[in-house]
């Protein structure tokens, strides 16, 4: 199982992620539970996971401009100076406590020993959530969507 790389976001990162790349993301207040602030991007690049992290602390202009991004790919959301969906990416779970989980409408999950695992072209690749609320969260979100279908 592959387990992610974590990296620090930065502006030209940022403006080098192609929206449909991004399979989770993990947004949390700045009064949340766990991630305090934090947004994590999971994205697979070769056979390699990245997990982008930034923090509303650290640098409230990236964690801004990463929350809008997910955002205009996300229909279920509400806000005072949203901009149209561009395309409608993402399924969005408040996962509680100030936290919202974004989960790429196009990549299949799974439950496997208690983690949440993205599996791509054969390959397991581990998506570590801040708290097992997110988790619970996620895996809940991911049944539902089963059920869906």
């Amino acid at each position: 199982m592959i387990k992610p790389s974590m990296i620090k976001l930065t502006k030209p990162e940022l403006d080098s992620i192609i929206p449909k790349e991004i399979i989770f993301a993990e947004v949390a207040t700045a009064g949340a539970m766990g991630n305090v602030g934090g947004i994590m991007l999971y994205l697979i690049k070769g056979e390699q996971l990245i997990c982008y992290e930034t923090s509303v602390f650290h640098d409230r202009i990236i964690y801004l401009l990463t929350e809008k991004l997910l955002l205009k790919h996300t229909r279920k959301i509400n806000y005072e100076d949203r901009e149209e969906v561009r395309e409608n990416l993402f399924n969005h779970f408040n996962a509680g406590m100030g936290n919202n989980v974004f989960i790429n409408k196009n990549v299949t999950f799974k439950i496997k020993e208690g983690d949440l695992i993205c599996d791509k072209d054969g390959i397991e690749y581990q998506i570590v959530c801040s708290t097992p609320a997110v988790f619970n969260c996620a895996a809940k979100a991911m049944k539902l969507l089963e059920d869906d279908d």
